[in-house]
């Protein structure tokens, strides 16, 4: 299925970071259950979040970054002068 040009794709993250954001968000949350009380329950947020973001493969934020992103524009340098002549 073509991509309509005024849609973002629906999947915005390479199969590796899907894999490390679900290792991550598991490894959060085993920390989070762990320490328990709200710095606790912040890692499991935060876990959630990751898995939930490596499951669907939405990431809002890098999607967010990539609107705002500027092209790379190269600039010529000035030709080298010889600094002893």
């Amino acid at each position: 299925m073509p991509e309509q040009p005024g849609k973002q794709p629906a999947v915005d993250l390479a199969p590796m970071e899907r894999v490390i954001s679900i290792a991550g968000g598991v490894l959060l949350i085993r920390k989070g259950l762990a320490i328990r009380g709200v710095i606790g329950l912040t890692d499991i947020a935060a876990g959630a979040l990751g898995i939930f973001r490596g499951v669907t493969g939405i990431c809002p934020a890098k999607r967010h970054m990539a609107g705002r992103a500027k092209a790379a524009t190269l600039k010529r340098l000035p030709p080298p002068r010889r600094l002893l002549d």
